[in-house]
C-alpha cells in the first residue's frame, strides 16, 4: 500500500505521527508500505511498520539515500518510472498532508484512474489538507471518466480509517 506525503514532515509533528500510525496499522494487517524511501511522511510510515514487524519498499530516485526504516529498495532513474512504480506496487493509495511531490503523485493516480490506465483503487486523503484541491480535481473530471475517480476518492482522519478504507471489503 503506497504512503505518499512530504518529505519535509519533522519527527513530533501530528503528521509525523499519523505516518507512523498508518505504517504501524497496515503492518498489522500484514500489508507492505511502499514509498519514496527518504525521509519525512516516507521515514515515519517506515518506522511504523518496522516496528510492528512488518515491511517496506523504498521507490529512491537516482542515487538518494533511503531512510533508516527501509527494509527494500528500488532505485529508479527518472521521475515518470518513480510514479509508475509506486502505482505498479500498491493496490491503494494514502496521502498524508503537504509537498509538491504529493501533488504530483495525487495528480498522476488520480489521471491514470480517470484515464483508464490503472484499474480504479482506494485513494485515501488524510486529515482536511487535500480536500478542497482533490474535489477541484474531481469536479474538472467530470464525463471523463471522473464516476471512477469519484468513487475511488475518500477522506478520513484517523490510521485505522486510513487502512480500513484502503484495503478492499
Amino acid at each position: 500500500m503506497a504512503v505518499l506525503g512530504s518529505s519535509r514532515t519533522l519527527p513530533d509533528s501530528p503528521d509525523y505521527e499519523l505516518a507512523v500510525a498508518v505504517g504501524r496499522e497496515i503492518a498489522r494487517r500484514g500489508g507492505r508500505v511502499v514509498c519514496g524511501g527518504s525521509g519525512g511522511v516516507m521515514e515515519a510510515a517506515c518506522r511504523g511498520a518496522s516496528e510492528a514487524g512488518g515491511t517496506s519498499l523504498g521507490v529512491l530516485l537516482g542515487d538518494g539515500e533511503p531512510n533508516r526504516f527501509v527494509s527494500e529498495t528500488v532505485r529508479v532513474e527518472d521521475l515518470g518510472d518513480r510514479l509508475q512504480r509506486l502505482t505498479d506496487e500498491s493496490s491503494a493509495a494514502i496521502f498524508l498532508p503537504r509537498g509538491l511531490g504529493t501533488m504530483l503523485e495525487v495528480a498522476w493516480m488520480a489521471e491514470s484512474i480517470s484515464k483508464r490506465r490503472i484499474d480504479p483503487r482506494p485513494l485515501v486523503f488524510a486529515g482536511t489538507f487535500w480536500r478542497r484541491v482533490v474535489a477541484l480535481a474531481v469536479s474538472e473530471a467530470a464525463g471523463l471518466g471522473a464516476e471512477e475517480l469519484a468513487r475511488s476518492v475518500h477522506f478520513i482522519s484517523t490510521a485505522e480509517q486510513a487502512v480500513a478504507r484502503a484495503y478492499p471489503r
